[in-house]
């Protein structure tokens, strides 16, 4: 469960690349990746807080799930994270879209 969870974070780290990317900003480490998004999209009133601290939720599920030992995460949890990925999604294509037509 812990490769479903790491596998939607990178979804949503890759959308969220494509979208600094209209803006030609980028970084190389996921830290840099979230201030940007939070800095260009976030406090600009763009994208709603929430899926900020959602993003945030997961790569710490993410970074848990890689470099922790028996970390469990249930199926239902994992089935929630997946379809609120999806959405977090769908929002950054919107997003993106507004950018580039």
């Amino acid at each position: 469960m812990a490769g479903t969870v790491n596998r939607a974070y990178d979804a949503m780290f890759y959308a969220v690349s494509a979208l600094l990317s209209t803006k030609g900003l980028s970084s190389s480490k996921h830290a840099g990746v979230r201030s940007l998004f939070d800095r260009e999209f976030v406090k600009a009133g763009v994208v709603d807080k929430q899926w900020s601290k959602f993003y945030r939720q997961m790569f710490g599920d993410r970074q848990e799930g890689d470099y922790h030992e028996f970390v469990v995460f249930n199926m239902e949890d994992v089935t929630q994270r997946i379809h609120r990925a999806g959405e977090f999604i769908a929002e950054i294509k919107r997003v993106y879209r507004q950018y580039v037509g």
